[in-house]
């Protein structure tokens, strides 16, 4: 049994700020959270507890190279929409990313997959594949 779900998440919003300025400043400007960059990750796990790399959605056209940490593995899959939401065209990439990690196909075991209300779920495309791959989706 596996479960995804999809998370926002907002980039540059410091949970709590000290600032110590000269004693002459009488404004500083804070930038407000409505201003900052939202992102959505969708993560996985299993009822053994198993996780795969997360799929990382950033709004925008193209990947730019300076988005990315020495940290990040290459595992994760990090792409682009145009609203930084799941489209039909990511929920299939991810889809591809579970089947991989997951060692799915048409000749192996059945898997049960608990996912949320999300249309691009609901897609012909995705649900095919799923079935095809012996993913039953719930």
């Amino acid at each position: 049994i596996h479960n995804i779900d999809e998370k926002g998440a907002r980039i540059c919003i410091p949970a709590g700020e000290e600032v110590i300025v000269p004693i002459g400043i009488k404004e500083i400007y804070t930038g407000i959270p409505e201003n900052r960059i939202s992102l959505t990750i969708i993560e996985y796990i299993s009822a053994n507890g198993k996780a795969i790399p997360p799929v990382v959605i950033i709004p925008g056209v193209i990947i730019m190279v300076s988005w990315f940490h020495e940290n990040i593995t290459g595992h994760e899959v990090i792409t682009v929409s145009p609203t930084g939401y799941t489209n039909e065209g990511i929920c299939m990439v991810w889809l591809d990313h579970f089947i991989k990690h997951n060692d799915c196909g048409p000749n192996k075991e059945w898997h049960i997959l608990l996912i949320n209300e999300v249309t691009c779920h609901q897609a012909d495309d995705f649900v095919l594949k799923a079935i095809y791959n012996k993913i039953r989706i719930v």
